[in-house]
Protein backbone atom coordinates (compact mmCIF):
# COMPACT_ATOMS: atom_id res chain seq x y z
CA UNK A 1 0.00 0.00 0.00
CA UNK A 2 0.72 3.86 -0.55
CA UNK A 3 -0.40 6.16 0.63
CA UNK A 4 -0.41 9.86 -1.16
CA UNK A 5 1.82 11.52 1.39
CA UNK A 6 4.41 9.50 0.44
CA UNK A 7 4.58 6.68 3.13
CA UNK A 8 4.92 3.20 1.64
CA UNK A 9 3.95 -0.26 3.43
CA UNK A 10 6.30 -2.91 2.42
CA UNK A 11 4.82 -5.76 0.69
CA UNK A 12 4.42 -8.93 2.81
CA UNK A 13 6.92 -11.69 3.02
CA UNK A 14 7.60 -14.60 4.55
CA UNK A 15 10.62 -16.21 3.36
CA UNK A 16 10.89 -18.75 5.55
CA UNK A 17 7.73 -20.09 5.43
CA UNK A 18 7.45 -20.58 1.97
CA UNK A 19 11.10 -21.96 2.07
CA UNK A 20 9.69 -24.52 3.76
CA UNK A 21 6.07 -25.29 2.60
CA UNK A 22 8.11 -25.51 -0.99
CA UNK A 23 10.27 -28.49 0.39
CA UNK A 24 7.43 -30.15 2.03
CA UNK A 25 5.58 -29.92 -1.76
CA UNK A 26 8.14 -31.71 -3.39
CA UNK A 27 8.61 -34.21 -0.73
CA UNK A 28 4.75 -34.81 -0.70
CA UNK A 29 4.74 -35.30 -4.41
CA UNK A 30 8.10 -37.48 -4.13
CA UNK A 31 6.36 -39.36 -1.30
CA UNK A 32 3.15 -39.71 -2.99
CA UNK A 33 4.28 -41.24 -6.04
CA UNK A 34 6.38 -43.83 -4.08
CA UNK A 35 3.02 -44.65 -2.52
CA UNK A 36 1.00 -44.94 -5.36
CA UNK A 37 3.46 -47.21 -7.30
CA UNK A 38 4.09 -48.97 -4.19
CA UNK A 39 0.27 -49.43 -3.74
CA UNK A 40 0.04 -50.10 -7.55
CA UNK A 41 2.69 -52.65 -7.44
CA UNK A 42 0.44 -54.67 -4.59
CA UNK A 43 -2.72 -54.42 -6.29
CA UNK A 44 -0.59 -56.53 -9.67
CA UNK A 45 0.58 -59.04 -7.09
CA UNK A 46 -2.89 -59.17 -5.35
CA UNK A 47 -2.02 -58.76 -2.35
CA UNK A 48 -4.83 -59.44 0.62
CA UNK A 49 -5.28 -56.10 2.93
CA UNK A 50 -3.56 -54.01 -0.36
CA UNK A 51 -2.90 -50.29 1.27
CA UNK A 52 -4.78 -47.21 0.31
CA UNK A 53 -3.08 -44.15 -0.35
CA UNK A 54 -3.96 -42.94 2.83
CA UNK A 55 -2.23 -45.95 4.54
CA UNK A 56 1.16 -44.50 3.64
CA UNK A 57 2.61 -42.40 6.99
CA UNK A 58 5.77 -41.05 5.13
CA UNK A 59 3.29 -39.00 2.34
CA UNK A 60 0.89 -38.23 5.62
CA UNK A 61 3.84 -36.57 7.54
CA UNK A 62 4.74 -34.73 4.73
CA UNK A 63 1.73 -33.42 3.90
CA UNK A 64 0.69 -32.24 7.56
CA UNK A 65 4.16 -30.47 7.39
CA UNK A 66 3.34 -28.75 4.27
CA UNK A 67 -0.33 -27.75 5.29
CA UNK A 68 1.24 -26.58 8.71
CA UNK A 69 3.36 -23.98 7.30
CA UNK A 70 1.15 -22.94 4.28
CA UNK A 71 -1.68 -22.02 7.43
CA UNK A 72 1.41 -20.22 9.02
CA UNK A 73 2.12 -18.00 6.06
CA UNK A 74 -1.98 -17.37 5.65
CA UNK A 75 -2.06 -16.20 9.70
CA UNK A 76 1.59 -13.82 9.14
CA UNK A 77 -0.50 -12.36 5.91
CA UNK A 78 -3.69 -12.22 7.56
CA UNK A 79 -1.67 -10.40 10.63
CA UNK A 80 0.05 -8.19 8.87
CA UNK A 81 -2.78 -6.82 6.56
CA UNK A 82 -5.19 -6.63 9.77
CA UNK A 83 -2.42 -4.46 10.97
CA UNK A 84 -2.03 -2.07 8.01
CA UNK A 85 -6.09 -1.54 7.99
CA UNK A 86 -6.26 -1.36 11.14
CA UNK A 87 -3.58 1.81 11.09
CA UNK A 88 -5.91 3.46 7.88
CA UNK A 89 -8.87 3.26 9.24
CA UNK A 90 -8.09 4.56 12.38
CA UNK A 91 -5.50 7.77 11.20
CA UNK A 92 -8.02 8.84 8.07
CA UNK A 93 -11.18 9.27 7.84
CA UNK A 94 -12.14 8.82 3.59
CA UNK A 95 -9.77 6.36 2.16
CA UNK A 96 -9.87 5.89 -1.83
CA UNK A 97 -8.75 3.06 -3.51
CA UNK A 98 -7.74 1.82 -6.78
CA UNK A 99 -11.03 -0.55 -7.73
CA UNK A 100 -8.90 -3.05 -9.23
CA UNK A 101 -10.10 -6.18 -10.71
CA UNK A 102 -8.34 -8.68 -9.86
CA UNK A 103 -9.39 -11.40 -11.81
CA UNK A 104 -8.30 -9.01 -14.69
CA UNK A 105 -5.09 -8.77 -13.55
CA UNK A 106 -4.43 -12.03 -12.72
CA UNK A 107 -4.43 -12.95 -16.47
CA UNK A 108 -0.59 -11.53 -16.98
CA UNK A 109 0.75 -14.91 -16.12
CA UNK A 110 3.94 -12.62 -14.86
CA UNK A 111 2.04 -10.87 -12.29
CA UNK A 112 -0.55 -13.38 -11.10
CA UNK A 113 1.51 -15.03 -8.46
CA UNK A 114 2.88 -12.08 -7.14
CA UNK A 115 -0.41 -10.63 -6.86
CA UNK A 116 -2.07 -13.62 -5.36
CA UNK A 117 0.45 -14.03 -2.66
CA UNK A 118 -0.16 -10.12 -1.30
CA UNK A 119 -3.95 -11.29 -1.12
CA UNK A 120 -5.34 -7.90 -2.41
CA UNK A 121 -8.55 -8.55 -2.70
CA UNK A 122 -8.46 -9.52 1.25
CA UNK A 123 -6.81 -5.97 2.38
CA UNK A 124 -9.95 -4.96 -0.03
CA UNK A 125 -12.22 -6.88 2.10
CA UNK A 126 -10.72 -6.27 5.70
CA UNK A 127 -10.88 -1.90 4.57
CA UNK A 128 -14.40 -2.22 3.65
CA UNK A 129 -15.54 -4.05 6.80
CA UNK A 130 -13.43 -1.87 8.94
CA UNK A 131 -14.51 1.30 7.54
CA UNK A 132 -18.38 0.22 7.87
CA UNK A 133 -17.67 -0.96 11.40
CA UNK A 134 -15.78 2.90 12.51
CA UNK A 135 -17.72 4.90 10.41
CA UNK A 136 -15.33 6.03 8.03
CA UNK A 137 -15.51 6.64 4.44
CA UNK A 138 -14.30 4.11 1.50
CA UNK A 139 -14.33 4.94 -2.14
CA UNK A 140 -13.25 3.54 -5.53
CA UNK A 141 -12.18 4.92 -8.20
CA UNK A 142 -10.80 3.79 -11.74
CA UNK A 143 -7.29 3.74 -11.41
CA UNK A 144 -7.04 4.37 -14.81
CA UNK A 145 -4.38 6.88 -16.42
CA UNK A 146 -3.69 7.58 -13.08
CA UNK A 147 0.35 6.88 -13.36
CA UNK A 148 0.08 8.87 -16.37
CA UNK A 149 -1.48 12.15 -15.27
CA UNK A 150 0.78 14.50 -13.37
CA UNK A 151 -0.51 15.41 -9.83
CA UNK A 152 1.01 19.00 -10.07
CA UNK A 153 -0.31 20.13 -13.38
CA UNK A 154 -2.85 17.57 -14.55
CA UNK A 155 -1.70 16.99 -17.88
CA UNK A 156 -1.31 13.67 -19.29
CA UNK A 157 2.24 12.59 -19.81
CA UNK A 158 2.24 9.40 -21.66
CA UNK A 159 2.14 6.07 -21.40
CA UNK A 160 5.52 4.73 -19.57
CA UNK A 161 6.51 1.40 -19.56
CA UNK A 162 6.20 -0.18 -15.42
CA UNK A 163 10.08 -0.50 -15.28
CA UNK A 164 10.04 3.67 -15.43
CA UNK A 165 9.43 4.09 -11.35
CA UNK A 166 10.49 8.00 -11.08
CA UNK A 167 9.71 10.27 -13.81
CA UNK A 168 9.93 14.40 -14.62
CA UNK A 169 6.66 16.25 -15.89
CA UNK A 170 7.68 17.27 -19.56
CA UNK A 171 5.33 20.78 -19.02
CA UNK A 172 5.97 21.72 -14.92
CA UNK A 173 9.17 19.97 -14.86
CA UNK A 174 7.83 18.28 -11.75
CA UNK A 175 9.80 14.83 -10.28
CA UNK A 176 7.67 12.08 -9.60
CA UNK A 177 7.74 8.52 -8.16
CA UNK A 178 4.99 6.94 -10.32
CA UNK A 179 3.27 4.97 -7.27
CA UNK A 180 2.62 7.95 -5.36
CA UNK A 181 1.89 10.44 -8.01
CA UNK A 182 -0.67 7.71 -8.83
CA UNK A 183 -1.77 7.25 -5.33
CA UNK A 184 -2.10 11.58 -5.28
CA UNK A 185 -4.39 11.40 -8.74
CA UNK A 186 -6.51 8.67 -6.83
CA UNK A 187 -7.17 11.00 -3.62
CA UNK A 188 -7.99 13.75 -5.91
CA UNK A 189 -10.10 11.17 -8.40
CA UNK A 190 -11.72 10.29 -5.08
CA UNK A 191 -12.54 13.49 -3.45
CA UNK A 192 -13.84 14.96 -6.38
CA UNK A 193 -16.61 12.06 -6.03
CA UNK A 194 -17.35 13.36 -2.40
Amino acid sequence: AILSDGRKFDKFSSDYCEKQAEIWQSKSSKRRHLALVKSQQDANKKVLGAKSLSDYRNWQKANVAKNRYMSRITNQRDDYLHKITDQLVKEYDVIVIEDFKIKNMTKNHHLARSILRQSWGRFRDMLEYKCKKYGKILIKVNPAYTSRICSKCGKDTGKKPLSVREWNCPFCKAHHDRDVNASINILLKGLAQL
